[in-house]
């Protein structure tokens, strides 16, 4: 059978993936195996190699059909310039093995700082390096770090090129994934589309396992143990060192990184499925558990109301003193707790991402003017379809708070009112998240910098983000920010 080749970055995931695949009763994946071609696939993606078929046949084809090995396999991260010769010569196939990128930016972060020290060691910080990572760095001179040599680096005339020295390690990590994945993506497209599988690592299944075991051709893995290798989590730092990530995930990434990444990694996570709106790029598997949980829980709804009041009145009465029959749209009503009294006399629509919760007030609330829709509105916002947009303490649970003030522009004819209730920042240059898995939602501290910064990129005039007086003693004021929106969404 022809032999295959497990694509990745590094710390996706392919040294847990061979080691499983190995187990296999009829074939083997080595991982890794000698000459890896460090330097050969850098020189290639400089450009600086053009005969890369050569190298095959020397370097890779040697050793590809050993005798007693029905399926053979390997897995290395430097095969990206080598896949169209590979088919070609060896009718090779390919496992493509993807892990979100965001998840490999952090690993590879982990992996610089608490193992080895060398990925990419020209970077300006050397970054927080444990003992074990100092003495690894130390111990392997720069000029002979074939592995770093073999990450890429940005050619003349890429974005990257002339910032490349300046920018940081996270930077240059999270443009490697989108690098590397681009290439084998683009390497790929010239071979059959049945001579690749792609395996997404992220959340992989043993049954996931299975089934590229099985196009692979490879026999007598059992489930159970598949399961057992994947729980084990082979070469991850707990495996390596018995240490847990200290890096944080991507959830408690800050607005500077979110804002990096997505101008380095978008086209690739677009690409391989990660991302496939913008306004939902940062919505985490289980976003909105907590509403779903508390759903139709008027008590609850209540006591937050109770809670925030004079923020409610504040909005209320701000809304009143505009004057008119305006129409008012609230992004996250809840069941409509207090604004369906306060505003009994114009039109208001609820909107809310949990349904049950919108039922219940669409069967409990009977006034004519109003009504109620359960719609995730960051990711599916509705056109100029109130005079006024606002909402009460939401945006700080939502997972973008750039996506929400554009869901709100989008929706609103006049004006955009909304307040902040974890607190007042103006100190922040950057928004700040913590991800509760159990609650299901961000807990964001918002820059008010930033808040403003985004309103006056979309055009907005009339831009009011100022501190509110809560008279409370735990967070004495709230972020109120009020702004007019551009002629264009009127």
């Amino acid at each position: 059978m022809a032999p295959f080749f497990v694509l990745s970055s590094a710390r996706a995931g392919s040294t847990s993936f061979a080691r499983i695949l190995d187990s296999a009763s009829n074939g083997c994946c080595l991982t890794e195996p000698v000459p890896n071609l460090n330097t050969e696939t850098r020189l290639a993606m400089d450009g600086r190699l053009n005969d890369t078929g050569a190298v095959v046949a020397e370097m890779i084809a040697p050793r590809v059909r050993p005798e007693g090995i029905e399926v053979y396999g390997e897995k290395n991260v430097t095969y990206g310039p080598f896949v169209g010769a590979l088919h070609s010569q060896l009718d090779a196939r390919f496992m493509l093995l993807a892990r979100d990128g965001r998840d490999v930016v952090r690993s590879l972060m982990d992996w610089h700082e608490q193992m080895f020290g060398t990925v990419y060691r020209e970077a300006p910080e050397a970054g927080h390096l444990s003992t074990r990572a100092r003495a690894s760095a130390g111990a392997l001179p720069v000029h002979l770090d074939t592995s770093d040599f073999a990450r890429p680096r940005p050619l003349p005339g890429e974005p990257m090129y002339d910032r490349w020295l300046d920018a940081s390690r996270f930077e240059m990590c999270a443009w490697y994934w989108a690098r590397i994945y681009r290439l084998y993506l683009d390497e790929l497209a010239s071979v059959p589309e049945s001579a690749w599988f792609r395996l997404d690592y992220t959340h992989a299944s043993a049954d996931d396992i299975l089934e590229a075991a099985r196009f692979l051709g490879l026999e007598g893995l059992e489930r159970d143990s598949v399961a057992e290798m994947l729980d084990a989590r082979i070469n991850s730092l707990r495996d390596r060192c018995d240490e847990d990530p200290s890096f944080p995930a991507w959830m408690a990434w800050n607005g500077g990184q979110r804002r990096l990444f997505t101008e380095l990694a978008e086209d690739t996570m677009t690409r391989l499925g990660y991302w496939d709106a913008p306004a939902t790029r940062w919505k985490p598997t289980g976003f909105g558990e907590c509403w779903q949980e508390r759903a139709a829980d008027v008590e609850w709804y209540r006591w937050m109301y109770e809670g925030r009041k004079r923020m409610h009145e504040d909005a209320i009465a701000w809304v009143n003193g505009l004057g008119g029959e305006r129409a008012v749209m609230d992004f996250g009503c809840g069941v409509g707790e207090g604004y369906c009294d306060a505003f009994s006399d114009r039109a208001y629509i609820g909107i809310d991402l949990a349904g049950p919760s919108i039922e219940w007030a669409t069967t409990n609330r009977s006034n004519p003017k109003h009504r109620y829709e359960t719609r995730d509105f960051i990711a599916d916002p509705p056109v100029r379809a109130a005079d006024i947009v606002m909402s009460s303490g939401t945006i700080d649970n939502a997972y973008d708070p750039e996506a929400y003030l554009d869901a709100m522009i989008s929706a609103s004819r006049e004006f955009i009112y909304l307040t902040c209730y974890r607190g007042w920042f103006p100190e922040l240059e950057e928004h700040r998240f913590m991800w509760s898995a159990r609650d299901g939602c961000f807990y964001a501290d918002l820059s008010a910098a930033r808040l403003r910064d985004h309103l006056e990129k979309r055009g907005c005039t009339g831009i009011s983000i100022e501190p509110r007086p809560t008279g409370r003693v735990d967070i004495p004021f709230e972020t109120r920010v009020i702004a007019r929106v551009p002629e264009v969404t009127r």
